[in-house]
């Protein structure tokens, strides 16, 4: 069976993309005035500790915490999902209109996922019931020159409906849910299947995070979803680097577990 992964994922952003990243990041940081570079490291490390160890809090609890989400955490998830989609054969998402972002966050997945996808670039909906995340995302698209709208909603009940020229994307967003909102958060992607909608979820790679995934992965994968998990080096902007030495983590290697409902479903290279 041919890998649904036709190349590698890209080493690198390219010049004029990276620039571009570049600039939207240094305006995130620039709004998070007067917090200082170590008080941004702290809300970094705050934040990590809550995803990786699961630790109790909100996500946006803090002024620190809000720039950490907004500048570190997304541009990793920006560079991680331009970098899989980007690793597509081309037929894999064509035709693909507009992207759902389920979960939005501060937009960055569905941009990272737009920008991969190239020209004509498609529209973007994103879906969240933070004020302050569709903020971001306001900002993450006009940085890039995306057409976006943003709708406040309380998911899964305030979804859009989906139909065959959408891509609905849900990246770091169902390991936030309970187990009855994943649920049905599952529900509402099958019926974005049915419905002929493409779909991508992407979640982080440690196990412990997404105790449900192989549950959820047998799931899809009998629908005819692809399913696996990619890894891949890839150069980092230079303030997420530094971000990276001074909170004592590392981003040279990108990676997430990937379910991918595309017109040809194939196992995705590296393995569930």
């Amino acid at each position: 069976m041919e890998d649904a992964l036709a190349v590698e994922p890209p080493a690198a952003f390219e010049p004029a993309l990276a620039g571009r990243v570049d600039a939207w990041l240094s305006d995130g940081i620039a709004r998070a005035a007067p917090l200082t570079f170590s008080e941004i490291r702290r809300g970094v490390q705050a934040l990590s500790r809550r995803y990786v160890e699961r630790e109790p809090g909100d996500a946006l609890g803090s002024s620190a915490k809000r720039a950490a989400f907004a500048t570190y955490f997304a541009a990793l998830h920006l560079a991680t999902a331009y970098g899989v989609v980007r690793a597509l054969p081309p037929a894999a998402l064509a035709d693909v209109r507009r992207i759902v972002d389920l979960g939005a966050g501060s937009g960055a997945v569905g941009a990272g996922v737009a920008l991969a996808l190239g020209s004509p670039l498609p529209a973007l909906l994103a879906l969240d019931r933070s004020g302050f995340a569709l903020a971001e995302a306001r900002r993450t698209y006009a940085a890039f020159g995306l057409r976006g709208e943003t709708q406040r909603a309380q998911l899964p009940a305030g979804s859009a409906k989906l139909t065959r020229s959408d891509l609905a994307v849900a990246g770091w967003f169902l390991n936030e849910c309970d187990d009855a909102v994943r649920e049905r958060m599952l529900a509402v992607l099958e019926r974005g299947l049915d419905s002929g909608a493409r779909v991508l979820v992407l979640e982080p790679l440690s196990g412990r995070v997404v105790p449900w995934w192989d549950e959820a992965a047998a799931r899809f994968a009998a629908r005819g979803l692809a399913t696996g998990a990619v890894r891949w080096q890839m150069l980092r902007p230079a303030w997420v680097a530094q971000m990276d030495k001074a909170a004592r983590l590392d981003h040279r290697e990108l990676g997430a577990r990937v379910l991918l409902g595309t017109a040809r479903a194939d196992r995705l290279r590296g393995g569930q």
